[in-house]
């Protein structure tokens, strides 16, 4: 074999070895965001999202989520436990903390200095409150039920049966006297009489027309009774059954506890609501469990969660949820975190790893 054909050879076995090898590498995948430090993770305490033991994050679905999506993009981390919510915002964004997990909303401020990962949970807002204000006062209930409107018509009416029955029948037996107001009043009570106890038990009228009038009383009396019983019934048991506040805007000039630099903080200012900001979440939930605010603001699953879980019935949620938004993971603006993450997240959505997770904190 020539020195020629023998490189031809060569060149041939080399063109078959790079057409075998060649899709086995490209079939390989590509590494993962596996090199660098360990990340910096900041988060604070918001069950179900995130539980603390001894001051660190153990489990939660944000924290579980995480784990999950760490160890798909093959990266190391420390969670850097934050004194507030704002606190572990601010850590991110002054670069101190390399993303952020909580329950954290995605708001066009926040995108301002932030970055954010694809949505991770939906949420909203939720009014809480203590179990003993939800219930109106027997006042309230009475004036709601119409039985004072009921009581005023029926004293007018009242009066004008008691005047007449003065005027058909005063001076001719001794029990309504001639002069006036003293017969009228005799008639007054006499018609009161009539009316809560159903039927004569003082003096009965002689003339014609009076007994007329006192047949008609009577009938009225009956109705003025049953009517009145029944609103104050009702009253009562819709009162077992509702709540005085249904909403924000029932909450008028009470004063309403909100967390520092959150979005309950900006949707309670923004609509004029009577705010007392508190550092933390923990602080605003105990103002309420001690009278000093009538009301928090919290996010949906938080404040479900708590209520349903912790309170033992003495905070509850009340109303519908509003400002609906979305949760996400916080990032330093420009992360190159951002679509590793977003990766990652994809595939434990497709793959049903998420619905496992989301199911063990918030069942089905």
């Amino acid at each position: 074999m020539t020195r020629r054909s023998t490189r031809q050879w060569l060149a041939l076995g080399l063109c078959l070895a790079l057409a075998v090898f060649s899709p086995l590498r490209a079939a390989t995948p590509e590494p993962t965001a596996s090199s660098g430090p360990p990340l910096t993770v900041s988060t604070v305490e918001r069950p179900p999202f995130t539980f603390f033991e001894d001051g660190n994050p153990v489990r939660g679905f944000s924290i579980d989520l995480w784990d999950e999506i760490a160890r798909r993009i093959g990266r190391d981390y420390r969670y850097r436990p934050a004194d507030s919510f704002k606190d572990m915002l601010d850590s991110v964004r002054e670069r101190r903390a390399d993303l952020a997990v909580a329950n954290i909303s995605i708001t066009a401020e926040r995108e301002q200095y932030l970055d954010f990962s694809l949505p991770i949970y939906d949420s909203g807002l939720k009014v809480m409150i203590r179990a003993e204000n939800g219930q109106p006062s027997l006042l309230q209930l009475f004036w709601e039920s119409g039985a004072v409107q009921l009581i005023v018509g029926a004293t007018l009416i009242l009066l004008i049966i008691a005047h007449l029955m003065w005027w058909f029948e005063g001076g001719k037996q001794p029990y309504f006297r001639k002069e006036w107001p003293g017969g009228v009043w005799d008639a007054f009570w006499w018609a009161f009489i009539i009316v809560t106890m159903g039927g004569f038990e003082l003096e009965r009228p002689r003339g014609r027309i009076s007994r007329v009038l006192a047949v008609f009383w009577i009938i009225v009396g009956l109705f003025f009774i049953s009517t009145f019983t029944a609103k104050i019934t009702t009253a009562l048991t819709v009162g077992e059954l509702s709540s005085s506040i249904s909403g924000w805007q029932d909450l008028g000039k009470r004063k309403v506890g909100v967390p520092k630099g959150t979005t309950m903080e900006a949707f309670a200012r923004k609509h004029g609501l009577n705010t007392v900001v508190y550092d933390d979440f923990q602080q605003a939930l105990q103002a309420l469990e001690n009278g000093k605010v009538f009301a928090i603001l919290a996010d949906a699953p938080v404040a479900e969660y708590y209520a349903s879980q912790v309170s033992e019935g003495e905070v509850v949620t009340v109303g519908e949820t509003f400002a609906p938004d979305k949760i996400g993971i916080a990032l330093q603006q420009d992360s190159p975190l951002r679509e590793p993450i977003n990766r990652a997240l994809l595939q434990i959505i497709e793959d049903g790893s998420y619905d496992t997770i989301r199911r063990r904190y918030f069942g089905q």
